[in-house]
């Protein structure tokens, strides 16, 4: 297949065999054709097969940031899997949270090109879209060690304060800015406000991801080591760990 034309590749992506389409998205990802852009954001929007849609995510990835425009079209669209509520259990994994929209997580492995674009989707006034990229915020933070965001995310902290949803999402995004101080005052501010728990908890393993440890921050999770809900307890007794190996 890799003499294949570029244009009988994107006819291959609407083949009925799931093993072409994934053919077609490897070549085209290495042959990196920009006329493949629009073609490869109409077949990841449909695409129905894990590894079809991987490997269409990866030659996206790999347009660079060409890409970023139709896939910021993208977000919110691909699938249902995207939070619509609160969680009910402390996510306790070292790593940033895998970003479930898979626009957004083809524009995380896209990585700084993407980032500028998405800030201004905070601003589009669509907030199931604006969730999705305060993900890829978070993501390319943490994958790119990127902080143009940051002031942004910040900001975003009082103008989206009644968005739950959005509101957690941010407080989440911030555990991708690793060892910068200007996370740490957002984060104590949300944590002696009055919120409901997973925003606590989200709040309290951020402030443990950074990695800077203060007597403040070690003063504010400790006061939430006997908390009443178990799952904050849970993420204080996580984040004072994470802080002491930092000492």
């Amino acid at each position: 297949y890799v003499d294949y034309s570029t244009e009988s590749l994107i006819e291959m992506l609407k083949a009925d065999n799931s093993q072409e389409r994934t053919i077609s998205a490897v070549i085209l990802r290495d042959r990196m054709d920009k006329t493949a852009i629009n073609p490869l954001c109409i077949a990841l929007e449909n695409e129905k097969s894990l590894y079809s849609r991987i490997a269409i995510s990866e030659a996206l990835s790999n347009m660079g940031e060409p890409a970023v425009p139709s896939l910021i079209k993208l977000l919110g669209k691909i699938g249902n899997n995207q939070e619509t509520e609160l969680p009910t259990k402390y996510f306790k994994k070292k790593s940033f949270p895998l970003v479930r929209d898979m626009a957004a997580r083809t524009l995380v492995n896209l990585g700084k090109p993407a980032t500028p674009y998405l800030i201004t989707v905070l601003d589009y006034g669509n907030e199931f879209k604006a969730q999705q990229a305060i993900d890829a915020l978070g993501g390319i933070a943490a994958k790119t060690d990127d902080k143009r965001a940051l002031p942004v995310l910040i900001k975003a902290i009082d103008t989206h304060h009644d968005e739950k949803i959005t509101f957690w999402k941010i407080v989440r995004s911030l555990s991708g800015f690793k060892n910068d101080n200007g996370v740490i005052k957002p984060l104590i501010l949300v944590l002696r406000g009055d919120h409901d728990p997973p925003i606590i908890w989200e709040a309290l393993r951020s402030l443990g991801q950074i990695k800077i440890t203060t007597p403040e921050i070690v003063s504010i999770a400790e006061s939430f080591t006997h908390d009443e809900h178990s799952e904050i307890n849970i993420a204080a007794e996580n984040t004072l760990n994470i802080l002491k190996r930092c000492e």
